[in-house]
């Protein structure tokens, strides 16, 4: 059972941005397994409190859902949130048959690689302006969720100093991150790159007090050095995606005020407005897009605002759909992995350290990537921060991590 668990947990990193659907073989597998889990009962109580985290997963699935049978929506909200109330038994499958981390490592390191071959397919090849994954991993969610496997491969970096083959780990998973950053780059996911600098803080966090002057200046200069590449080679277009949004920005603010000039701008004002109007219950799905039209055909904002499904920022279209129960509930969610793995960044384990790097770039990542787009309208979001994090807490946590 350790390989059954050792394979799911390698399909999380492996397949979640390369197969339509891969990102729910993970609870899927685990759920097949949760049958053998009768045959431990006499241990089952060991594991109450590890899986705490994975109850309050689906607590926050259940309040989503109560806010929503208020507005009629909660068939497709449970389409949307289910699989966060999958994660305890899985979790518990993980715990009671942990397999080893390389199945982890080895996983999130193929999943950067797919990645960044796919990518450069898509450009080179089929001469794509923007790359993106299968359904429905548009740039956006592509880009950014590879630039988490890179960040992850690079988090990954600390456990695979101290294995056997240390060199050939590395190197694995160097190639892994090289490739979500590669991802991360030709998707044109500009609010990703925001957050570049935050998740190599996370990073230095964890390891930069073991480097010396020389190393870190060093280290610096070479990432100051790729990302000035990044933007100024014409091939990649990092600098034309910058140079579009920059303008969007100051014409917006400017005074010219519609979808043209800022998207995002006027539709984080429509989603804010709508709030000012009905803070505690939310307006749903359907009284969300009906809001938006009204607001149009009163002038106080752009009438092609009705257009987009949802407010581009996780927490503003929280609230705006869910109420503030809803927006307090997805709160708490981005909290989770930053109290379970703060402490773990100076860990003397390096395997636990290294994951709780790892859980610390999931929380800070997605809720950094969420204040410019919503990831938690979509089943790959939900189903992906969920799993991840319950995968990162359930190896941190396992019992007999001696690796």
């Amino acid at each position: 059972m350790n390989v059954w668990t050792g394979l799911a947990t390698w399909a999380s990193g492996a397949l979640s941005l390369s197969v339509q659907g891969g990102y729910l073989v993970f609870i899927a597998m685990a759920a097949l397994a949760l049958p053998l889990c009768s045959c431990w009962t006499n241990r089952l109580w060991d594991y109450a409190v590890p899986i705490v985290p994975a109850v309050i997963l689906a607590m926050f699935a259940v309040v989503w859902l109560v806010m929503a049978d208020r507005h009629g929506d909660i068939a497709s909200v449970f389409r949307l949130v289910w699989p966060a109330m999958m994660l305890a038994p899985a979790l518990l499958v993980l715990l009671l048959f942990p397999p080893s981390l390389a199945w982890l490592w080895s996983g999130l390191s193929m999943g950067g690689i797919y990645c960044g071959v796919s990518s450069l397919v898509q450009r080179i090849v089929l001469d794509h302006a923007r790359v993106s994954g299968p359904e429905p991993l548009h740039p956006i969610l592509f880009g950014n969720f590879s630039l988490l496997l890179a960040f992850f491969c690079l988090a990954g970096l600390g456990w695979a100093w101290h294995q056997p083959y240390r060199i050939r780990w590395m190197m694995v998973l160097l190639a892994g991150a090289a490739g979500g950053g590669l991802a991360s780059m030709l998707s044109g996911t500009r609010g990703g790159w925001v957050m570049v600098p935050f998740l190599l803080a996370v990073v230095w966090a964890t390891y930069g007090r073991g480097f010396s002057r020389g190393f870190s200046g060093g280290l610096l200069a070479g990432i100051l050095a790729l990302a000035s590449l990044a933007v100024w080679l014409p091939q990649t277009g990092v600098k034309e995606r910058i140079d579009i949004g920059l303008d969007h920005a100051s014409r917006y603010l400017h005074g010219e005020r519609g979808i043209t000039s800022g998207a995002r701008l006027e539709i984080w004002r429509g989603a804010a407005l709508l709030i000012a109007e009905r803070p505690l219950q939310g307006w749903g799905n359907r009284e969300y897009r009906r809001g938006l039209e009204r607001l149009g055909s009163e002038g106080r904002v752009d009438p092609d605002v009705a257009r987009y499904w949802h407010a581009h920022s996780d927490l503003l279209d929280a609230w705006v759909r869910r109420g503030v129960v809803g927006f307090l509930a997805l709160l708490i969610l981005y909290a989770m992995p930053i109290v379970l793995f703060w402490k773990g960044l100076g860990h003397r384990c390096p395997a636990r350290r290294a994951l709780a790097a790892c859980g610390m770039l999931l929380g800070v990542g997605l809720f950094g990537f969420g204040l410019t787009y919503s990831y938690m309208v979509y089943p790959v979001g939900v189903a992906l921060y969920t799993s991840w994090l319950c995968i990162f807490w359930g190896f941190y946590r396992s019992p007999s991590l001696a690796e």
